[in-house]
């Protein structure tokens, strides 16, 4: 699929108003959200990856075939400078969680062997009182047993047992189908409101 990097912002009222259906990657701080954008647009270096946590501190927009953008959010729950960086990424996801008029999807994404962490848990919650529609993808599922795939899953089922989950493995493509499936769908349902 077509995609471009448009621009990096630091609050959701820079974002251009173009009416496009945005869609959101939110996670952990190297949970593989760039790779994930990478593997969406069929690129190696569209999104910017690191093994060092952190990379992403704005708000990194990217069209996709002209017809939504995909915001990808700084990092929750880790920050290599001080905590008040830290502080100063969480309150622009939150910002831009409250401000987006756009945001049609999250994608919540968590690292499958790490399982749920408490800042995860609350963006859970976060997404679920703001009523933003969001997907649980569990990222990095390419060298974990179906077994401890299953694990990883019992903490999210009991926060909410019809809680909507992907897998997703680059190294594979396991789950990107069914990923740019769940994108489509939630782009299509903005065209028709």
């Amino acid at each position: 699929m077509p995609a471009k990097f448009l621009k990096s912002v630091t609050s959701a009222a820079d974002i251009p108003k173009s009416g496009k259906p945005q869609i959101a990657l939110v996670g952990r701080s190297n949970v593989g959200k760039s790779s994930l954008i990478n593997h969406l647009a069929g690129a190696k270096e569209l999104a910017r990856t690191s093994a060092r946590p952190g990379l992403t501190q704005t708000l990194n927009l990217y069209d996709f075939d002209g017809r939504y953008l995909l915001v990808d959010l700084p990092g929750y729950g880790y920050s290599a400078a001080d905590p008040s960086q830290a502080q100063h990424f969480a309150g622009m996801i939150g910002d831009y969680l409250s401000e987006a008029e756009q945001l049609k999807l999250v994608l919540l994404i968590v690292d499958a062997r790490i399982g749920l962490t408490d800042s995860d848990r609350h963006a859970f919650a976060q997404l679920r009182e703001q009523k933003i529609p969001f997907v649980v993808v569990l990222n990095k599922v390419d060298k974990l047993s179906n077994a401890v795939v299953i694990q990883a899953l019992r903490p999210l089922r009991a926060v909410n047992p019809e809680i909507s989950f992907l897998t997703h493995s680059t190294s594979s493509s396991k789950g990107l189908g069914e990923i740019r499936d769940v994108i489509e769908r939630a782009v299509r349902a903005a065209a028709t409101k």
